[in-house]
């Protein structure tokens, strides 16, 4: 998994999102390979949103110019896309409020996962179609490590992929946690959100 963080000019921005076909380019990752996939923290210049961008590398372009940086494309998955286009909206200038993305629900759940072979018990913070924030004891993984995520009770309960997109130390009050984006298909992807429409049927307040 690549994982960089990047602050780019709106207009860059604006000339490397592709909506139509859910792609960006971005002047970063220049190690990368086709194929691999990739999480990368992106942030407009002069702006203060940022935005955890999933996905697989579709081109690389190791050497550039001025007008062509070099970097990667990549190919969006689908739970990023409304987060990109979420960036876009902030680099053209129009009024961009959280009440644009996609909600999150405050509620505490119990989960199990796994990260470096290692099983632990953890507590949601907040819960959305394409993730969750939960809270965290141990020491903090790196942005873009792996985990998997048990859903559900029982021994036939699916499991998920995702990636740690942000880390929160804890400092300021703040509660020690870390955010992990679903890398979810099928029927892992099924009974992921089936949870998610239950918690806000429930009338959780958003987050």
């Amino acid at each position: 998994m690549k994982s960089e963080a990047v602050h780019i000019d709106a207009d860059r921005y604006l000339d490397g999102w592709r909506p139509e076909t859910g792609t960006l380019f971005l002047p970063a990752l220049t190690d990368a390979r086709v194929g691999d996939e990739a999480i990368v923290r992106v942030g407009i210049v002069g702006q203060t949103i940022r935005a955890t961008l999933f996905g697989k590398v579709a081109l690389v372009r190791r050497v550039g110019r001025p007008a062509l940086p070099p970097g990667v494309e990549l190919k969006l998955d689908r739970g990023s896309v409304p987060a990109a286009a979420f960036l876009a909206m902030s680099a053209r200038g129009e009024p961009v409020t959280f009440k644009d993305r996609v909600p999150r629900y405050s509620v505490e759940r119990p989960f199990k996962l796994e990260l470096r072979q290692v099983a632990y018990e953890v507590i949601t913070l907040n819960v959305s179609d394409g993730g969750l924030a939960v809270r965290w004891a141990n020491q903090l993984p790196a942005v873009g490590e792996m985990v998997t995520l048990k859903i559900g009770n029982g021994f036939l309960a699916p499991t998920a992929r995702a990636v740690v997109c942000w880390t929160q130390p804890g400092a300021g009050g703040v509660e020690r946690s870390i955010g992990l984006r679903l890398i979810v298909d099928g029927r892992a992807a099924r009974v992921w959100r089936s949870f998610v429409a239950e918690i806000a049927r429930s009338g959780a307040r958003t987050a």
